[in-house]
């Protein structure tokens, strides 16, 4: 236990060191974000917040695996780790080189498949779903597809929600620190390792990211969290099942996972690219709705730290009540879009509007025209 409080605190104040220094390596060497029309910020901000991060995380980890403790042990008991960490780095790798230079988004989004299925065939899978209520089997490669799924959307979710000062940070903290208590509780020490890294380095970031924020998480900082976040959550079973414990971060993501899903429907009904940014998301919602950033930042911390609160409940509860969480959950979500207007996008008139978009880019209206 004091070694995971000792590598909370390390990360924290190496963050806090690195974050300073990481800003002036993206002013230097072009790893900067131009304001625009889907910006909050009016002037040229570092996005090198993820090199901090990365580094404050790793010198961390590395320190506390490699100094001889009972860690140690855990660690060659358990040879995941090695694969999380590599796919970590790698994943953060292709979205600090977007920082500097940027890439197209099959270029990243075939990287972060590459470091998914790194993670997979290191032991970090999803294998089946064993809950009381019923169990099914994936197969290998049914194993292998719902695994790249779940990175995926975490590495995602959290990138799409970057976008307000302190946002993805902040949420990743209230995240990992829930999960940290409770693998803390469950004996899983090597895990909680993870987690207090994760905690402390986005907590020491946060420092200088929250509003107004003096450098941007970036590419690189957001891939190594929602990576991280995806595949600690899997470790943290100690089994290749999808269980409560594991459905913790997916609910406390709440927000951000919602963002992911929605985005590419609503980007392909208004006639958009489905994988090109907008600025259609919660978070632009709400400052379109009369909120400052950072009242729109706090409100979704509010949401998520409701959030995890809920996840942490239903870990507790019996079957019966399990479904009416999640049924409470998702009237909640249809109130929250009806509120900011995301069923505007469902609407039939806008379907109306994109299939005769469709078919008059197919040629089929003036066929039908002659006919």
């Amino acid at each position: 236990m004091t070694t995971i409080l000792f590598v909370f605190l390390i990360s924290l104040v190496c963050s806090l060191v690195l974050t300073p220094v990481a800003a002036a390596v993206g002013l230097k060497f072009g790893g900067i974000d131009q304001p625009g029309e889907r910006k909050i910020h009016k002037t040229v901000m570092p996005r090198t917040g993820g090199l901090a991060i990365l580094l404050s995380f790793f010198i961390t980890v590395g320190a506390a695996l490699l100094y001889p403790t009972a860690m140690s042990e855990l660690r060659a008991a358990d040879p995941r780790f090695w694969f999380l960490l590599a796919g970590g780095l790698g994943c953060a790798g292709v979205g600090l080189v977007d920082d500097f230079r940027r890439l197209g988004p099959k270029v990243k989004f075939s990287v972060q498949i590459v470091c998914a299925s790194i993670a997979f065939f290191g032991g970090i899978r999803v294998g089946a779903i064993n809950v009381e209520l019923f169990s099914v089997d994936f197969g290998l490669f049914g194993a292998y597809l719902i695994t790249v799924f779940w990175f995926l959307l975490f590495i995602n979710a959290i990138n799409l929600v970057d976008g307000l000062d302190g946002l993805a940070a902040g949420i990743t903290v209230f995240v990992s620190g829930t999960m940290l208590l409770l693998v803390v509780m469950d004996g899983k020490y090597l895990i909680a390792l993870g987690w207090a890294a994760l905690c402390g380095s986005c907590l020491g970031f946060l420092r200088y990211n929250f509003n107004p924020a003096k450098i941007f998480l970036g590419d690189g900082g957001s891939y190594f969290l929602g990576y991280m976040l995806a595949g600690l959550s899997i470790m943290g079973v100690g089994k290749a099942h999808i269980s409560a414990l594991t459905m913790i971060p997916l609910v406390a993501l709440g927000v951000p996972v919602f963002d992911t899903l929605l985005a590419p429907v609503r980007r392909f009904v208004v006639g958009k690219k489905m994988f090109y940014p907008d600025a259609g998301h919660t978070h632009h919602m709400l400052v379109r709705k009369g909120l400052s950033a950072r009242s729109a930042v706090l409100v979704i911390y509010l949401v998520t730290v409701v959030l995890c609160v809920m996840a942490v409940v239903l870990v507790n509860l019996q079957n019966e009540r399990v479904g009416l969480v999640f049924a409470v959950l998702g009237f909640g979500a249809v109130l929250s879009m009806s509120k900011l207007g995301y069923l505007e996008y469902l609407g039939m008139d806008n379907f109306y509007g994109w299939l005769k978009d469709i078919t008059d880019e197919a040629g089929w209206s003036s066929c039908a025209g002659r006919w």
